[in-house]
């Protein structure tokens, strides 16, 4: 723990759980759910590739945001903001396809036919392919933040967990014109009851019965201008503008939460407690 940081006492819990079943899409609220070894149990899972294979997200698509994915068992049902929907049985199993993520190029997905295809291509303008990630795939993390070289994650930006804090949230709303919510940043855990910012002193922390490696600061890019709800952009670029004011670090950028991997399998809840270890 850094110098002169509160420590987390029994008052720190988990204020809020959330998965992104498909990469770059709506986000659901859960009241719990069980970490694999890729971090929450069908959190991004699925994906959106392009004609290059290339993965989708609200980055250059903030229409993504609308799209809304509910998953019951192994099917998944998706409704556009026009109330149009499409029901899929995922298929694990389904014929490989190549597709890349960042500079991750070769990972092996399960690609999930031409209907599903034809479905997110009318909804989103332009031709796309839906991808789950498989028996085949693997997507290891940067060896230089985990402690071990088999570590894996989904089909997320690199690591199987983002948390954030409340209160930070908080100072960084009274600093701004128009507050946001948290969805703006996207995470799968938030943590409450602990002073803003003190996530920064995070190493090895417990996540309920979960205890996890805290690797990597996140640095935050033009998604948290996009509102989750409509898709719609922020003129003016908050709150990732104001964020870069005053939570900046060189070579990375405009901080907001932490990049996490779990030890271990489990069940995260929320209301359950958060130590550092």
């Amino acid at each position: 723990m850094k110098h002169g940081t509160p420590p987390l006492d029994f008052g720190v819990h988990i204020a809020a759980l959330s998965i992104y079943p498909i990469k770059g899409c709506r986000g659901i609220p859960l009241a719990e759910f069980e970490v694999d070894r890729l971090g929450p149990a069908g959190d991004r899972r699925l994906m959106l590739v392009n004609e290059r294979n290339e993965f989708l997200s609200q980055r250059e698509i903030p229409a993504l945001a609308t799209l809304v994915p509910a998953i019951d068992g192994g099917r998944l049902r998706v409704t556009a903001c026009d109330n149009s929907s499409i029901a899929i049985d995922v298929d694990l199993d389904a014929p490989i396809r190549s597709v890349t993520v960042w500079a991750k190029e070769g990972l092996l997905a399960a690609d999930q036919g031409d209907r599903a295809a034809a479905w997110f291509a009318q909804a989103l303008g332009f031709p796309c392919r839906l991808v789950a990630f498989g028996p085949a795939t693997v997507n290891r993390i940067d060896p230089d933040f985990t402690t071990g070289p088999d570590a894996e994650t989904s089909f997320t930006d690199g690591y199987p967990i983002m948390a954030t804090v409340q209160e930070s949230l908080d100072d960084l709303n009274r600093r701004l014109v128009s507050p946001v919510p948290m969805e703006r940043f996207r995470p799968c855990v938030v943590v409450a009851g602990t002073p803003a910012w003190s996530e920064d002193a995070w190493e090895t922390i417990s996540l309920g019965t979960v205890a996890c490696d805290v690797v990597k600061p996140c640095a935050r890019c033009v998604v948290t201008t996009t509102d989750q709800r409509t898709g719609a952009q922020h003129p003016t670029q908050e709150p990732l503008r104001t964020l870069a004011t005053f939570r900046t670090i060189r070579g990375l950028g405009a901080i907001f939460g932490q990049n996490i991997i779990p030890r271990h399998t489990g069940i995260m809840r929320v209301g359950d407690p958060v130590r550092l270890l």
